[in-house]
């Protein structure tokens, strides 16, 4: 096998997929050993809870830690794990992708050592994407961190709301990268994302986002309206989560939106859906693709009821194809998911069909309009 190059022996590693074949693989010589370890360590989950085995391998092998390009860390209360995630968050330098979960924890209550280096991990130039879950008292230098991050996404994070911008720390922020930003039920966060990305010492934060995901409730409504007016010159993409009235501004090259909405337990959709809905014709008119996502919980012990008839949307009434606005539309999908993976929503979803047929006559037989049963919220 000495005689065979290198590149034939990687050939074959890269096209495996199963972990257990790749470890078998590494123990076969020395031109199938680094192969097999790069595909192994390339995807690390679970550092901090569940993965004693590759927490020992690192520690026995600490040049593994060069092949990790994705990983996904539990932030810990323990020291010794703490000591553990920290090592690797200073040793790991070509990282792309990183996902952090709080456990539901405060920043506050874990060790420093671990809350330093992942800090300093934020500033490795190859990081590409940052995931930060279920963390609480998130302090103001991590928002400012993830804002030289190209892709960032905060999902049921809270920042302490008593925390006040300082202008030290903007001074001594990284230069922005940011050109997507995800927020899912983010709370607090949205208020102090808010102030940072439209601080005037930051005047090029929002001006490279293209792509925004960001609820609208009655606290943050204001918020997400000056987000979205910061980021119009660029914006191609938005996603709105919407509990509450909105005010789109004009988002000029917006190419494609996503409406997301919850309803209840009578099927119907929220009072304030039509207005929300129709002003994507007069903020949006390059839209070419309008997704709407219904998200339902099954009724239980009690059987489907009809989706109410709630008249056609203005816009979208059998006078469409004469239309004078969304000149540029080329496909409405609506997606009905639920909430959670229990209960079955099948009988509703032939109920929503015709639903959204009379919701938006005008696109019958246009091959515009199409309806999927989706996948449980993730």
């Amino acid at each position: 096998m000495a005689l065979l190059p290198q590149e034939l022996f990687d050939a074959i590693i890269d096209e495996i997929r199963d972990k257990e074949t790749l470890k078998a693989c590494a123990l076969v010589g020395s031109s199938f050993l680094p192969p097999s370890q790069r595909k192994l360590f390339r995807k690390v989950r679970g550092l901090g809870r569940h993965s004693r085995f590759t927490a020992a391998a690192l520690a026995e092998s600490p040049h593994l830690v060069s092949y990790i390009r994705d990983l996904t860390i539990y932030m810990p209360l323990t020291v010794p794990n703490s000591v553990t995630v920290a090592g690797v968050l200073r040793s790991v330098q070509n990282i792309e992708s990183l996902v952090v979960f709080g456990r539901a924890v405060n920043w506050n209550r874990l060790e420093h050592e671990a809350c330093s280096a992942l800090l300093d991990c934020l500033s490795r130039p190859s990081l590409r994407r940052l995931d930060l879950k279920h963390m609480e008292g998130v302090p103001t230098a991590l928002i400012l961190a993830a804002m030289a991050i190209p892709v960032v996404s905060f999902f049921r994070i809270r920042t302490d709301v008593r925390e006040e911008i300082s202008e030290q720390l903007h001074a001594s922020a990284p230069a922005p990268r940011l050109r997507h930003l995800i927020l899912v039920d983010a709370g607090s966060a949205v208020r102090l994302i808010c102030d940072s990305l439209l601080h005037p010492r930051n005047p090029a934060c929002t001006q490279k986002i293209e792509h925004l995901e960001i609820p609208i409730d009655q606290d943050n409504v204001s918020y997400a309206e000056r987000i979205m007016a910061a980021c119009a010159v660029t914006l191609k993409y938005l996603a709105v989560y919407a509990t509450d009235l909105m005010r789109l501004p004009l988002l000029p090259f917006v190419l494609e939106v996503e409406i997301k909405v919850f309803v209840g337990d009578n099927r119907r959709l929220p009072v304030f859906f039509s207005h929300n809905f129709s002003q994507i014709a007069s903020s949006l008119p390059l839209a070419e693709t309008i997704t709407l996502v219904v998200f339902v919980r099954p009724l239980r012990f009690r059987p489907e009821i009809e989706w109410p008839n709630e008249g056609p949307l203005p816009i979208f009434g059998p006078s469409f194809m004469n239309r004078t606005q969304l000149l540029h539309l080329r496909r409405v999908h609506c997606i009905l998911r639920r909430q959670s993976t229990f209960g079955d929503i099948s009988a509703l979803f032939d109920h929503f069909v015709p639903a959204m047929g009379s919701m938006l006559p005008g696109l019958q037989g246009t091959g515009i309009l199409t309806c999927t049963l989706g996948d449980p919220q993730q």
